[in-house]
Formats: C-alpha cells, structure tokens, sequence
C-alpha cells in the first residue's frame, strides 16, 4: 500500500486491525470486488462490467430500455416535487425559512456546484430504481453542516464492514468528472458522510437490483425481439417448401424432371422476392411454409405481457411508459391515484427518511423533517387534487389563500379576503359541553333543530330529544 492510500485510511478513522481483517482489495488499482452488487448490472450495455458472471448484451436493450423508461419516469416526477424542511411545532409543523438552519438553506439552493435539485434527484432516483441502491457523498464543514451532496453513481462506490463492526464506504472515480467533483480518484470514508438510500433490501446493507431481479423478464423480451428482428431482418419471409403427389416413371426422367422443377421454382421463388412476381404452380404442386410467423406465435401479444411485467418489476403503472393497449378512459384515474399511493408517495417518503437520519444531529430528530411537496407529487393525479381542494373548501379546512397555494401553480395570495374561508351554514358549532356555540341558519340557537318562522311546539320531539342529549352530555 502507498504512503498516500495509508494516510487516506487512517484518516478515515480505520485502525490498523481493521485494515488487516477486512476482506478483499483496499487498493483501486485492482477490479475485484467494485462490481459486487448495483449500478453494474447493466454491464457492457453501460461499459460498467459485470456481476455474478451475468452479462447484458445488445440483444438485452429492449428490455433495459424500458427498465430504465420506468425509472426515469418516477425519478422525473420525484423532480417535480421541493424538498424544505419542516420544524414540528406541537402536533403541527412549520415550514423552516432558508436563513434560520444551514439545511434549508442547502434545500432552498443547489446541492452542489454541478446540479441543481431537479437535476440531483433524477440522477438520485434512476440509481435507486435500477440498482435499489444510490449514494451521495457529503462535503462537510468544520462545524458539522454539510456543505455540498454529490451523487455517486452506484458501482463506484461499495461498503465494507471491519471485524470491530465499523461500516466504511469506498468510492473510486472512475472519470475526470467525478475526480472534479470528488477532489480525488479513490477515497475511504466513514458511514456517516454518505447517505445511502436503500429500496429493496436484502441483506440490511444492500438493495436487491430490478435489473439482477428482472433478468428472467429481460431473457424472454430479448427472446421475442430477437424473433421479430429475424423475421424483419429477411423481409417477412418464410421458408417454402413445395409438394406433390404425383409420381415420375423412371429414375433417369425421375431425376431429369426433378432437375427441371427445382430450377424452375428456384427461378420464380427469386423472381418473385426481387420483383414481387406471382408464382404460378402446376403438376399437383403445392406451397406451404414450414417456420412459424410472428401471427402464429402471437409475438405481438407476448411482448406486450412482457410490457406489462417489466413495468410491474420496476412498480410503475404502464400507462406512464405510453404503454396504452390495458388503459381507458374509466381506469385512467384510478390508476394515476394508485400511481401516487403505491409508487411515488413511499419512495419519497423513503428518501426524506434517509435524509432525517443522515444529514440531521441526532438532537435535532425530534424537531426538524425534510419533506417533499406532497401536492406537487399528488400532480400527477389532478382530479385526486381538484378534490381535495374542493372539499377542504366548501368544509371550511382552509382559507383561500391557503388553498391557493395547494394547488400546482402556487396562485398569489388575495388583495383582499384571502384570510377568509367557507364553512357550511346549514349546521351548528357544538361546544365540548354540549352547548350550541352557533346555531345554522335557519335553526333556534336554544332548539336547533326549529326552522326559523317554525314554533318549537312543532318540533317537540326533536327538541325534547336534543334537550336530553344537552343535559346528558353535561351531566356527563
């Protein structure tokens, strides 16, 4: 080991008994071991390598590629949505302003001197879609603040346990790029300044690859693109054999006639291909093929299937692929509901989880949560959203100004009457003792269930029984 890769370590708080007893290379000038688990399992498609001796080859581009459209969708619209951190303030929370804590100053700003947000993050959740694992390195201050978060992509970067139960990560830069970025080409640092966000977990440590998980899925869309391509490839055509069941006489003309048949459908067959000729049989011949087509093999509808169980392993509803041949008009809500609810809404709040735990002092736990705009992500189901806001408006749940900003465009407060809000006149405010606070309209502020220019005598039931409601809830 150079004196310099020795310095590194050490600094990294590793002992000298941990160095001796953690597996594997602690050099970066040997391969082994970088493409354990991740980012790697796209291999040569990507120029990344290997894992488990799988490859990815051309013929796997189909189904990476649509891999990879399911997972740029939701790191888009992962995109769309602000992180800000939030302070709790009892049983509420409150929106942290930039200069009143460094984090939401990083939130509000750019997370490094590269990329903005929007940026970071569709990098961030295309790594944790394919590889469930994605990491970003923290550029610390000498106070403790973080300074910069910068996104590693995940073959680059790996952990390794000592056999005192350290956790450190090792981060190799593979380009100039990320030399940049990163101020060197190889580095080991402790647990703590990287955050690893992990989506399917396997072992604790690391996420289980869509892309090593789905490979069954990919084999068999390889499979069906590769028989259609063949068949495209040959222009459509299909092998013909020609048969009939008349006999020849003798097996000198057997063999004079059998030469002269086969030239002269060879001829036809040619003539036929190049200038579209018709074929014109005779002697009892008949034409069949002998391969089947993509009609036959229902190719069209296999690959669609496919379509629908890549979208399944990479959890995103195939409608957000373009993927339309399973969607209507009467499911497209549900479906957009169920995309927000069972997709977008738990990798993101994963995410502001890992956030929390990793860039927050233990002490400040309690008090302090980044959180994405849940109302940008519950975008991509509008009516969802135009119902909520319009019944948190006729109930009285919020006033206008606070509804104005719920919705996507984030509208300008009102000049006038913002602080204002709707609340249904047609019932009464009871008090926790069980007095009438405010009658509804129309109703007797003593009896409310009289109508107004009604005698309570005309509703001595109603009233009688509202009364014993009253005492008992006094008395109570």
């Amino acid at each position: 080991m150079s004196e310099t890769e020795a310095e590194m370590w050490q600094r990294s708080g590793m002992t000298a008994q941990d160095l001796a007893t953690v597996p594997g290379p602690v050099s970066a000038d040997r391969a082994e071991g970088w493409d354990e688990i991740g980012w790697s399992d796209v291999s040569d498609l990507l120029g990344l390598g290997t894992r488990g001796g799988r490859y990815f080859y051309g013929r796997d581009a189909v189904g990476i590629a649509l891999a990879i459209q399911c997972a740029d969708v939701k790191a888009r619209d992962l995109s769309k949505a602000e992180m800000l951190l939030w302070r709790r303030a009892g049983r509420g929370w409150t929106m942290v302003d930039a200069d009143q804590h460094w984090l939401a100053m990083l939130l509000m700003t750019r997370p490094n001197d590269w990329h903005t947000w929007s940026e970071f993050w569709r990098m961030m959740g295309l790594h944790l879609e394919l590889a469930q694992n994605a990491y970003a390195y923290k550029d610390i201050a000498t106070d403790g603040t973080v300074r910069q978060l910068i996104p590693i992509q995940p073959a680059r970067c790996r952990a390794r346990v000592s056999a005192s139960g350290k956790l450190f990560y090792e981060i190799f830069a593979g380009t100039m790029y990320e030399q940049a970025q990163l101020g060197d080409a190889y580095m080991v640092v402790p647990a703590d300044r990287i955050v690893h966000l992990r989506g399917r977990l396997w072992d604790g440590l690391y996420g289980l690859s869509n892309l090593a998980l789905g490979s069954p899925i990919f084999d068999l869309v390889s499979a069906i693109a590769e028989f259609q391509a063949n068949i495209f490839g040959n222009d459509g055509k299909q092998p013909i054999v020609f048969e009939t069941d008349q006999t020849f006489d003798t097996a000198e003309k057997s063999d004079a006639a059998f030469r002269r048949l086969k030239q002269q459908l060879t001829e036809r067959v040619r003539k036929s291909t190049a200038n579209g000729d018709p074929i014109l049989l005779e002697a009892g011949l008949t034409a069949k093929t002998i391969a089947i087509n993509a009609q036959q093999a229902e190719s069209k509808d296999s690959f669609n299937q496919q379509i629908m169980r890549v979208c399944g392993l990479m959890n995103c509803p195939p409608h957000k692929i373009f993927a339309l041949e399973a969607v209507a008009y009467n499911n497209m809500a549900a479906m957009n509901r169920q995309y927000y609810s069972d997709c977008l809404h738990p990798m993101s709040h994963g995410i502001q989880e890992s956030f929390r735990l990793s860039l927050l002092p233990r002490a400040e736990w309690p008090k302090y949560a980044p959180q994405f705009d849940q109302t940008a992500l519950m975008a991509t189901d509008l009516e969802a959203l135009s119902k909520l806001v319009d019944m948190a408006a006729k109930n009285g749940l919020g006033t206008f100004d606070e509804l104005r900003e719920v919705l996507p465009f984030r509208w300008n407060p009102l000049k006038a009457g913002g602080d204002q809000r709707m609340v249904p006149v047609n019932m009464s405010l009871i008090g926790a003792d069980g007095r009438v606070i405010q009658a509804g309209t129309g109703q007797s502020a003593t009896q409310p269930g009289a109508g107004e220019g009604e005698s309570p005598d005309n509703n001595a039931g109603k009233g009688a029984a509202l009364r014993l409601a009253y005492d008992a809830a006094g008395a109570a």
